[in-house]
C-alpha cells in the first residue's frame, strides 16, 4: 500500500485567488491511474487555503476563539478544492472516495490522530481510493488549521504502507549547494532540518516542517519519498535514482 500526499502547488495555481490547476491535476490524476497496488491521497489547500492564513493572521495555524476569521467561506472554498480533484481523479478512472479530512481525523491535545480506520481499511481492501483534505479543525481552545503533511503521517501511523510520497513543488530534498539529495538515512534527518531557516508566510511550515512529519512517518518503519509533483509520473517508479529524494526508515 502506498500513502500519498499532493502539495496543494501541485494542483492549485500560485497567487492570492483560489485557481484550480486543472491541467496539473489531470497529469496527477492520470499518474495515479496506473498505479498497480492500494493507496490512499491527502492533499493540500494551495492558493485556496494559504492566502486566507496570510489575510487574517493565523499563520500559527492557530485561530483563537473571537477572532474574526470567515471560517465558513474558508471551509467552502477549501471543500470546491477537494470536490474538484476528486471528480478529476473520477475521470481519470480512480475509484476516488471523497473522505473530509475533519470526518475522518479528529485532534486532541494538539495531536492528530484518524479515526474510522476499519472503514478505511474496508474501502481500501474493495478497490477506492480515499481521498482527504486539510481543513480547519474545530478544538477545546478555538480553530487549528491542521496541515495535509500531518494528516499523511497520522494514516501512515494507522496504515503502516510500505512507502509513503509527498509530491510537492521541489524536486526532493536540497543540499547545501542547491542540489537535490538523491538518497538519505531516516536518522539524518534532525540534523538536516535543525539547519534550515524557518520559513516565513507559509501555515504548513514549508519544507523544515515536512522534515518533522517525514521523521515521525519513518519512525513507523516507512519509507518516504519526496519528489516533484509536476512530474508525477515519479509514483511508478519511486525508488528509481534521479527521481526526487528517497528516505530510508531506521529499522
Amino acid at each position: 500500500m502506498l500513502a500519498i500526499k499532493a502539495g496543494g502547488s501541485v494542483i492549485t495555481r500560485k497567487g492570492e485567488t483560489p485557481v484550480f490547476d486543472r491541467r496539473a491535476a489531470r497529469r496527477l490524476c492520470a499518474a495515479l491511474s496506473r498505479l498497480k497496488e492500494p493507496f490512499l491521497l491527502v492533499h493540500g489547500s494551495g492558493s485556496f487555503g494559504k492566502p486566507p492564513a496570510r489575510r487574517y493572521g493565523y499563520l500559527s495555524g492557530a485561530i483563537p476563539a473571537g477572532k474574526q476569521v470567515p471560517v465558513a467561506a474558508i471551509r467552502a472554498d477549501l471543500a470546491r478544492l477537494h470536490g474538484l480533484l476528486v471528480c478529476e481523479l473520477a475521470r481519470a478512472g480512480v475509484r476516488a472516495l471523497s473522505c473530509p479530512g475533519r470526518e475522518y481525523f479528529r485532534l486532541c491535545r494538539g495531536r492528530l490522530s484518524l479515526r474510522r480506520r476499519t472503514e478505511l481499511l474496508h474501502r481500501l481492501r474493495s478497490g477506492f481510493v480515499p481521498v482527504l483534505n486539510s481543513d480547519i479543525f474545530d478544538c477545546p481552545a478555538g480553530l487549528r488549521v491542521v496541515s495535509s503533511d500531518a494528516m499523511l503521517a497520522a494514516a501512515c501511523e494507522a496504515f503502516k504502507p510500505r512507502l509513503a510520497v509527498f509530491l510537492t513543488g521541489a524536486p526532493g530534498l536540497l543540499d547545501s549547494a542547491g542540489e537535490t539529495l538523491p538518497e538519505v538515512r531516516a536518522e539524518k534527518l534532525p540534523t538536516i532540518r535543525k539547519a534550515m531557516p524557518n520559513p516565513a508566510g507559509d501555515v504548513s511550515g514549508g519544507m523544515k516542517a515536512k522534515l518533522a512529519e517525514v521523521v515521525r512517518i519513518a519512525s513507523y518503519g516507512c519509507d518516504v519519498l519526496l519528489a516533484d509533483g509536476r512530474k508525477p509520473e515519479i509514483i511508478l517508479e519511486p525508488a528509481t535514482p534521479g527521481k526526487g529524494t528517497y528516505v530510508y526508515a531506521s529499522r
